[in-house]
């Protein structure tokens, strides 16, 4: 991807020092380019889990140097135990991403087949470097693939431009380089074909307007900025030729998941019939998952959807500001699934594909199923960077029988006894669920296993009480002064 005629990736080691990753930070486009310096795992969650960095694949390669940074800043003793804490909080920091999972493990896999703490932290920078060159590699021959369909619709069109809505962002902001719904589109360009690109804006986040439409102005590709309800009003009026968008998951039956209002526009196109067709590497893939409805569905702030920032003219500086009246309440689901039967294609980096479990497997018949559960070993190590003076919301993870991570997201607190607490959620949580519960004030902070022992439903919200289970001293001591403060905090406000 070209900015201002120089080529960046999205995620790269500094060659003046490879223990130095850099990636450009997202949330100033497309007002500021500002390149930002990951030094230690907790950059890295935090670039994941804030949104410097975005998209399935980026939120790949940047877990994959993640796990890197974690291994060179680990005594030389530990560096397989300090790897397996990163992988659990790495994929803690977003969950709806496979590609995020995906690489955790594989730099994982690859050090702890290593003998010597120096070779290990080698296989992980050499792993890391692997998954980005693969990601812009595979994005690369999407394009390539993907130029066929622009390419027949241009012949038929006898050299008009051809007409693609895509939605979000799943260009080279969302990958390492090319990107996988935009990598077709750039192809097409390079091939002379005429080509303009409908642009959601995508709210809440508005990565098609900040992101996509600045990229393809940079590349020199015409298109035009929509708001996300115009689409299927252009598809009746036969101004789109082709979708195209990406995926953050995939299932091995061809269900996608991608960024919410994704569903609306398949069903638009199939309704107009109008072909919809979904870029994604095969690392977006989730082999183990074949029904979309099990996907888990991250939940981010309602700020993001009550507010909304951008540059002020006269002033030159970035400003949020309020959208709606104060108390409003929001729920903000960043994804959907979209049922394979609307899809009429995957492209993939070996080909097009039909969107069903027997023609993936015919496609990709090396892939199998892995066991990617997560192993709570140690308590203390997973808790997510809770809001510090916050006694109301709480950081949960649902761990199945299994181990397996089937939901993070946080909840309100409504009232604590000796030995559990009350937990109103927007996220469903099931009598004899099992939570990973972060509870504590400022940096004294206590993981907790939790057992659902009974739900509610009230007025849409799920009220929840969990039972802690085999609490440690410490996380008595924890525990208590949290209650004590929680207590304190609601009599002083009533």
């Amino acid at each position: 991807m070209n900015i201002n005629g120089h080529h960046f990736r999205t995620i790269w080691p500094d060659p003046e020092n490879k223990q130095n990753i850099c990636i450009i930070d997202q949330r100033q486009l497309p007002h500021q380019f500002v390149i930002e310096t990951l030094t230690c795992l907790g950059d890295s969650i935090k670039a994941i889990k804030d949104m410097h960095v975005r998209g399935a694949g980026l939120i790949g390669a940047t877990a994959g140097f993640g796990m890197y940074l974690a291994a060179i800043n680990a005594p030389d003793h530990a560096v397989n135990e300090k790897l397996e804490q990163a992988a659990i909080l790495l994929n803690m920091s977003r969950p709806t991403a496979r590609n995020l999972g995906w690489a955790v493990a594989r730099v994982l896999t690859a050090v702890k087949k290593i003998d010597g703490e120096a070779e290990k932290k080698q296989a992980a920078y050499k792993t890391a470097c692997e998954i980005a060159d693969e990601d812009a590699a595979f994005c690369k021959q999407i394009g390539l693939h993907g130029l066929d369909l622009i390419a027949a619709i241009s012949r038929e069109k006898k050299g008009e431009p051809v007409n693609i809505l895509t939605h979000c962002n799943a260009g080279w902001l969302a990958f390492v380089d090319h990107g996988s719904a935009t990598a077709p589109i750039y192809a097409a360009r390079d091939a002379g074909i005429a080509v303009h690109v409908w642009v959601d804006e995508t709210r809440p986040w508005n990565q098609g307007a900040k992101l996509t439409a600045w990229e393809l102005q940079q590349e020199g590709i015409a298109n035009t900025l929509i708001t996300d309800n115009t689409g299927g009003h252009l598809m009746q009026n036969g101004m789109v030729d082709l979708v195209i968008v990406g995926s953050d998951r995939t299932t091995r039956a061809g269900d996608v998941a991608n960024k919410i209002g994704t569903y609306l526009k398949a069903l638009a196109a199939h309704d107009n019939n109008i072909p919809f067709y979904v870029a994604l590497p095969s690392s977006t893939f989730d082999w183990e998952l074949e029904d979309g409805a099990k996907i888990p569905i991250e939940q981010r702030s309602g700020d993001e959807i009550t507010s909304i920032s951008g540059m002020n003219d006269t002033t030159g500086k970035i400003e949020t500001v309020r959208l709606v009246a104060i108390g409003t309440q929001a729920v903000n689901y960043s994804f959907d699934v979209t049922p394979a039967r609307l899809i009429s294609g995957l492209i993939t980096e070996r080909g097009i594909v039909q969107a069903n479990k027997e023609a993936i497997h015919a496609l990709f018949p090396d892939k199998k199923i892995t066991d990617s559960r997560i192993t709570m070993t140690t308590s203390t190590e997973h808790r997510h960077f809770i809001r510090k003076n916050s006694l109301h919301l709480l950081d949960y993870l649902i761990i199945d029988k299994d181990g397996l991570q089937t939901t993070y997201s946080m909840g309100r607190t409504l009232d604590v006894s000796e030995n559990g607490l009350k937990l109103e959620t927007t996220q469903k949580i099931s009598k004899g669920d099992t939570l990973l519960i972060t509870v504590g004030l400022e940096n004294d902070l206590v993981d907790l296993r939790g057992e659902v022992v009974h739900t509610e439903i009230v007025d849409e919200r799920y009220i929840s009480g969990i039972e802690f289970q085999d609490i440690p001293a410490e996380g008595k001591r924890i525990f208590k002064k949290y209650a004590e403060a929680f207590r304190s905090m609601n009599t002083n406000n009533t």
